[in-house]
């Protein structure tokens, strides 16, 4: 079986996870005809288990015609595999949909739940900010403080991050982090808390951080125009 028979769209919390019709067509052993004729037969049960939906989109073949291709989530992908006739090969598939959905499932929910436990160190993070004599300017210096924890935790900008994982207007960054991405972030940030509670200013913080090191390198594809240190 291949690496890939489930998809996310982005890193985000709540993303959905799914399959296509062209997978499960594909490594089912099924032409793609007849599984849109499964799902075209069985549509109004696919969408129920879709909560009311059912995507799709069209998709070039190798004839150059177009290709209605579902979008079946968890949900919608397990009803319609019932449906297949269980040869050694269906069965197989069916197995490692069900694993990776799974996995996915598994690691969407980790995410939620440090996202979730983030939201207090922030809370931290800003009234130490904010108590700390060395700061004057709260709303700037978290900006700031912020800036420097994800340096440190990541290694990466915050800001070429957000570029990296499309972030969306009015969402967090923290939202589109793996988890052990967000466990090094966390770290930092609760160091850093300390650090503030102690009444250190911005130059001794990153000192300190410096000593430690990143804590989690997170490596971002090289764009044209980047410039490429060493």
């Amino acid at each position: 079986m291949p690496e890939k028979l489930v998809f996310i769209d982005s890193q985000q919390v709540n993303e959905q996870p799914y399959t296509t019709s062209d997978v499960i067509a594909e490594y089912a052993g099924i032409s793609h005809h007849g599984i849109n004729v499964e799902v075209k037969k069985h549509f109004d049960r696919i969408k129920r288990a879709g909560h009311g939906k059912a995507s799709f989109k069209m998709k070039p073949s190798p004839s150059g015609q177009k290709l209605k291709v579902f979008l079946l989530t968890e949900q919608q992908a397990t009803l319609l595999i019932t449906f297949l006739k269980n040869t050694p090969r269906v069965a197989d598939f069916k197995e490692a949909l069900v694993q990776q959905f799974f996995e996915i499932r598994r690691e969407l929910i980790r995410q939620q739940v440090l996202f979730d436990a983030g939201k207090t160190i922030s809370k931290d993070l800003n009234q130490a900010i904010y108590d700390n004599s060395n700061f004057t300017h709260p709303p700037f210096d978290y900006i700031n403080m912020n800036k420097l924890i994800y340096q440190y935790a990541l290694g990466v900008s915050s800001t070429k991050l957000k570029r990296e994982r499309h972030v969306k207007i009015g969402h967090s960054l923290t939202e589109y982090l793996a988890t052990d991405e967000a466990q090094a972030y966390q770290k930092v940030k609760f160091q850093v808390v300390t650090m503030l509670q102690m009444n250190l200013d911005h130059a001794s913080i990153k000192q300190a951080l410096d000593k430690q090191g990143i804590l989690y390198q997170v490596t971002l594809p090289v764009k044209k125009g980047d410039v490429i240190n060493g």
